[in-house]
């Protein structure tokens, strides 16, 4: 390995994703592990349906691979939404190993949608844009079906969460220990982060 750090590459399904993980992940790595430092490429987005198509990902990692500097890991985020979470993942790795058996990777899935982390960690939005100041997670954040929609209901009149537009902002903010605690999801992607560390 050429590089004196790590270097991660991303794969994501949405256009909030590709917007937000790059500074979630250079946030999270230095609070995961003091003075830890890693590169974080720009995040590639490929569409959910195609996502889990052998060809497309395997394009899709083809990419992210030949970026400079080389990636030692690679990440790749989806939403579960109704499926399994721990399936997902199985099937997008084993989907990987047929064209990137080489590359060293992870998926991570987010339980219900990558939104149910930020309701883990709503203390740490209390009171940013137009937020609530006593804004609090609801119990179990991984089982509600529509996160996004309850971040809406908690916003100002005439304002609705579109993940574009917030997620940027949010990962900035929201209570990152909480949100490990509550959401295991959340936890899998600390842990997978730190096996990328070394």
């Amino acid at each position: 390995m050429s590089n004196l750090y790590p270097v991660i590459a991303s794969v994501v399904e949405g256009h909030g994703e590709a917007a937000a993980l790059q500074g979630l992940l250079q946030r999270l790595i230095p609070h995961l592990r003091e003075d830890a430092y890693a590169h974080v490429l720009p995040p590639h987005r490929v569409p959910r349906d195609r996502i889990l198509k052998p060809a497309p990902l395997a394009q899709a990692l083809t990419i992210v691979t030949a970026r400079q500097p080389q990636p030692t890991a690679v990440l790749v985020l989806l939403d579960a939404d109704d499926e399994c979470a721990v399936e997902l993942a199985t099937q997008v790795h084993e989907l990987a190993q047929t064209s990137h058996a080489h590359v060293a990777l992870t998926a991570v899935v987010a339980v219900r949608e990558f939104e149910a982390w930020f309701l883990a960690g709503a203390a740490g939005l209390a009171g940013h844009m137009g937020l609530p100041n006593d804004l609090a997670p609801p119990l179990q954040p991984e089982s509600i079906r529509g996160a996004k929609e309850w971040l809406s209901a908690r916003m100002p009149a005439g304002i609705t969460y579109r993940p574009a537009a917030h997620q940027p902002s949010f990962v900035q903010h929201f209570d990152l220990d909480a949100a490990r605690n509550a959401a295991p999801s959340f936890d899998k992607l600390c842990r997978e982060l730190l096996r990328f560390l070394g």
